[in-house]
């Protein structure tokens, strides 16, 4: 049948006059506004338009000040928390852009919900303004997010991430340098794209990886909407995964972390693939092995091993469990939406073979077995053990603290737990639907998601198990992608669900002000945690470059026969960051706790170097309230007999130990 062309018939050329506008009865705008009948005041669509112009240029201005701001308060030495130390009115420039972002997103003109009446569909014009300014919110929005993840390169920090990441920003410098090529990393991901764009642009390798990691990120915001728009084709999902996705969900800072981490730059990069994913289950049956979208797939796929093997081990599973349930709707259900989409099966066993092939160069994947093989002896032979201890450990040390592992999970996990909750919530409503078309449209990529899910959950079990390991966080971080996409697609269909209740409401225009709010709270409460600060007990791997240099200096300094010992693991991670080491460096010590402060003369029977930094300090001292090691302890390094400070710069203090002082 022919779509009724749009008439429109103006009505006295007054102030007050009314236009009627005709529009196609079954139409939806991305608000889940129906079309019958409009009727609505241009003069106040005309009036309300520059107001949204102008709160847009607010929050991009408010932006460009908060990094002018925070690049002319550059860190002038090592910052215990990065919350604390940038400008306030650096966080005030970003809240008020984030604010504006959310309320353009989300509010549209109230010459949509307040001079419509409910069930119609605002004009040609009125769509324009609110799908023009919808974006430009969204990208608003995500410079916001640009500028609070940039702010260690805004703010001039050295290089900012410890333990992995310092042998990261090694292995970096030996591939820029040369003396190591891409071939000789189990994941030469992060380190390649950091090496480029430190021959491209020209700046310190340091900041070069700070660059390829926010890279990540900002791929993770991108294509995280569009995976959801192109599973629910509706603007208004990918406005609300766009802002999901701001949340970071997969970083935890426990074993997934906004620095130098190859599984967590994996992991968000991973967004990528399911995007293309989603695209791929639409191709063209009869082209999807040639297709420009397979393709891409098969590409990405090569990326995504090349980032990290162990996540594509992780990816296996998942394509695997999708393809079993694409094979069985086929036998079950024949002319299901599942059975129409494009198979998985070919980029299933490409992904199977490209693991095959890299892990066969560097054994990864049989250590890989191995390790959790001796893991499960280990955990059945010694009545259990695992991650339960650390975990108990780590109880014990937060209560030491006067807080405790319930306070913990509220900082670091609440956002986490409401989006859980809403993913499962989808799929339980998707595999029960009977009558609604709108979960139907989405069942099939909800499905997937739910059986990637459970496929990662016996993984997740495994790394538990694991003594000593931490990396089930690692899996809750690949869990956490599909989490997010499903949590914004459910927070899409309650808000289609109740928007015609809302409508309703002269308190609550349309409900959109609850989504803005909501959204502002969840951000706040996920983004005060992405960052390791003392709010969650943990010191800002800031390096600054009195420490770096201090290192360097000790390192060159170095008497070929006195060793160094230091406090966790420290000078063996600078060692890896300054000299590129092929293997990690474990030839640095640490100092015993019980020898720290007092006895250090007595607990060597050779000289040796201690190495202590500012950062070392306010770890101990103000994020682990002086559980390990007090205020004390380090002041009585100056007093103690044998132990001789012969270097320092303000933020490093190399002292000399000189065991022949033991007998005096």
């Amino acid at each position: 049948m022919a779509t009724p062309a749009v008439t429109c018939r103006s009505v006295h050329r007054s102030r007050y006059s009314l236009t009627y506008w005709s529009q196609p009865v079954n139409n939806k705008d991305s608000y889940g506004i129906t079309s019958r009948q409009l009727r609505m005041s241009p003069q106040s669509a005309v009036t309300e338009e520059p107001f949204r112009k102008l709160a847009l240029a607010v929050g991009f201005l408010a932006v460009a000040v908060s990094a002018f701001l925070a690049h002319g308060a550059p860190a002038t030495g090592y910052e215990l928390s990065l919350y604390t130390m940038t400008p306030g009115r650096v966080w005030a420039g970003l809240l008020v852009a984030m604010a504006i972002a959310l309320a353009i997103a989300f509010i549209p003109p109230s010459s949509v919900t307040g001079g419509t009446r409910a069930g119609t569909e605002p004009d040609s014009q009125t769509n324009t303004r609110l799908f023009t300014s919808r974006p430009l919110a969204v990208v608003l929005g995500g410079l916001t997010m640009i500028v609070f993840a940039g702010l260690p390169l805004i703010r001039g920090y050295r290089f900012f991430g410890n333990h992995d990441a310092l042998t990261h920003l090694g292995w970096a410098r030996a591939m820029a340098d040369g003396t190591i090529v891409p071939f000789d990393l189990y994941y030469p991901g992060i380190h390649t794209v950091t090496a480029m764009i430190n021959a491209a642009v020209g700046i310190p390798l340091e900041q070069s990886l700070l660059l390829a990691i926010l890279a990540t990120m900002i791929v993770f915001w991108i294509f995280v909407p569009l995976c959801a728009g192109t599973i629910v084709s509706n603007r208004r999902a990918v406005v609300i995964a766009a802002f999901s996705s701001f949340l970071l969900l997969p970083i935890t800072t426990i074993s997934m972390y906004m620095t130098a981490h190859a599984m967590s730059q994996a992991v968000l990069f991973s967004a990528l693939l399911f995007f293309l994913f989603a695209k791929y289950l639409r191709a063209d049956r009869s082209l999807a092995t040639v297709s420009a979208v397979g393709t891409a797939f098969a590409l990405v796929s090569i990326a995504t091993v090349v980032y990290h093997p162990q996540l594509v081990a992780h990816l296996i599973v998942v394509f695997l469990g999708i393809s079993l349930v694409q094979f069985l709707a086929r036998r079950i259900a024949s002319q299901g939406r599942i059975a129409n989409q494009t198979p998985m099966y070919g980029q299933a066993l490409f992904l199977v073979a490209l693991f095959l092939v890299w892990t066969s160069n560097h054994g990864f994947f049989s250590g890989m077995i191995d390790h959790f093989l001796s893991a499960a002896v280990d955990f059945i032979l010694r009545d259990g053990g695992g991650a339960g201890d650390t975990v108990a450990m780590q109880g014990a040390s937060l209560g030491a603290l006067g807080s405790g592992l319930g306070e913990i999970f509220v900082k670091l996990f609440t956002v986490h737990l409401l989006f859980t909750l809403l993913a499962a919530g989808l799929i339980l409503a998707a595999i029960g639907a009977r009558n609604s078309e709108w979960l139907a449209r989405i069942r099939p990529e909800t499905l997937y998601f739910a059986v990637a899910l459970v496929g990662l959950g016996p993984l997740f079990v495994v790394y538990f198990l694991a003594p000593g390991s931490t990396m089930y966080f690692r899996v809750f971080g690949l869990m956490m992608v599909f989490v997010t996409l499903l949590g914004a697609i459910a927070i899409d269909g309650l808000t289609g669900r109740f928007s015609g209740r809302w409508r309703e409401s002269r308190f609550v225009p349309s409900g959109r002000p609850l989504l803005a709010v909501g959204f502002a709270l969840l951000l706040l409460l996920s983004l005060v945690a992405v960052f390791p600060s003392p709010y969650t007990y943990n010191p800002s791997p800031h390096v600054s470059d009195q420490q770096m240099s201090g290192y360097e200096t000790a390192f060159d300094t170095q008497a070929d026969e006195v060793d160094i010992v230091g406090l966790r693991n420290g000078p063996n991670r600078f060692d890896d960051a300054i000299h590129g080491n092929d293997e990690r460096m474990r030839l640095h010590f640490d100092v015993p706790e019980s020898a720290f402060g007092s006895g250090l003369v007595d607990e060597y029977d050779d000289d040796r170097y201690l190495l202590v930094s500012q950062y070392d300090y306010d770890r101990e001292v103000h994020a682990y309230g002086e559980l390990r090691h007090s205020d004390g302890d380090f002041s009585a390094l100056e007093n103690e007999p044998g132990v001789n400070r012969i270097h320092t710069n303000g933020e490093f203090d190399r002292y000399y130990i000189d065991a022949s002082m033991s007998d005096a």
